[in-house]
């Protein structure tokens, strides 16, 4: 039994490591967004106050502030592979009307941050990250409302943290067009053509990570497909296994049942990486908490400019604080 069991586990392994060091897939240089919006955003003056944040293990988090005299801060995540400068139409637009100061932080391996790109130390560092940031807006805005909200991945992250009840919980939830995971029914095959997924790699790092063994999660498996003309030096052209994991929902449909907060959902009608209308299939809108739209013309990409979500995001403010 002893020499079964042995030989069982030296099978296990040599299948993890084949897979594991099995050929990646290129990435591909294809057209899957509209990009056109990311210009005004990356390129308009306003992109807030340059600040920085230091966390437990001594390193600063890069993040953006756009004050405003109001008793709420929004803290809002980016998606996969970028940085926050794209966030800045609506976060500009929030502030300067007095709904929210909003702080949008480039998260750790990305954009302004030093360090490795598209990398973690461990599963579960984004997730401190996130707490740290809250104790810092808890430390200079006391009192202050703390709503949650990220875009894509971004809204991913978020979910995942509120579904953690062991961290401070926010006291609002912003999804827009939320990554909820490759197992959910709302995602196109590849996030749609978004990523290039070194899915064998996955595979074997996922079966050796049940051993206990972690020293491999620092490969790459995710590789971003965005166009070289919308490529610079903040983006991030791949993700490791610790970040990709770490960047999504623990278990989107247990991280969404432990919502107890009021929270919007927003997806555009053209996304190309999301099937609309699967998000009321998975995200229960007979709670008085939890708000979807589907918004009219928006893609994915410019379903974060203010003249598309700016309205719903005001209106769900002034909701979610007479609750």
């Amino acid at each position: 039994m002893i020499k079964f069991l042995f030989i069982s586990l030296v099978v296990y392994i040599g299948i993890c490591l084949t897979l594991i060091y099995w050929p990646i897939p290129e990435k591909k240089m294809v057209e899957n967004y509209d990009y056109s919006s990311l210009k005004q955003s990356t390129q308009q003056k306003e992109q807030g106050s340059e600040q920085s944040v230091t966390l437990r293990d001594g390193k600063a988090l890069f993040f953006r502030l756009y004050e405003a005299d109001s008793d709420t801060t929004l803290i809002l995540l980016h998606g996969s592979g970028s940085e926050s400068r794209y966030l800045s139409q609506l976060a500009s637009f929030l502030a300067k009307n007095g709904t929210m100061r909003v702080i949008t932080p480039d998260l750790r391996g990305h954009g302004r941050n030093d360090g490795a790109r598209g990398d973690i130390d461990y599963i579960g560092q984004l997730d401190h990250d996130i707490e740290d940031l809250f104790g810092y807006v808890k430390e200079h805005y006391a009192g202050t409302r703390i709503v949650l909200g990220g875009h894509s991945s971004g809204g991913g992250m978020a979910l995942r943290y509120v579904g953690n009840k062991s961290v401070p919980q926010p006291d609002g939830l912003l999804l827009i067009a939320p990554y909820l995971g490759h197992k959910a029914p709302t995602v196109k095959p590849n996030s749609g053509e978004w990523v290039t997924v070194a899915l064998k790699r996955w595979i074997g790092l996922e079966m050796i990570n049940r051993l206990g063994f972690s020293a491999l999660n620092g490969l790459p498996v995710l590789l971003f497909n965005r166009p070289e003309s919308w490529n610079d030096s903040l983006q991030v052209d791949s993700y490791s296994y610790r970040m990709a994991v770490n960047f999504a929902p623990n278990n989107y449909l247990e991280d969404i049942s432990s919502i107890s907060m009021p929270a919007l959902v927003l997806v555009g009608e053209n996304d190309e990486s999301f099937y609309p209308d699967k998000f009321s299939e998975v995200f229960d809108d007979t709670k008085q908490h939890i708000d979807i739209h589907i918004v009219d013309s928006a893609n994915h990409m410019n379903i974060v400019d203010a003249g598309i979500s700016g309205k719903h995001l005001v209106d769900w403010h002034i909701k979610s604080k007479a609750k």
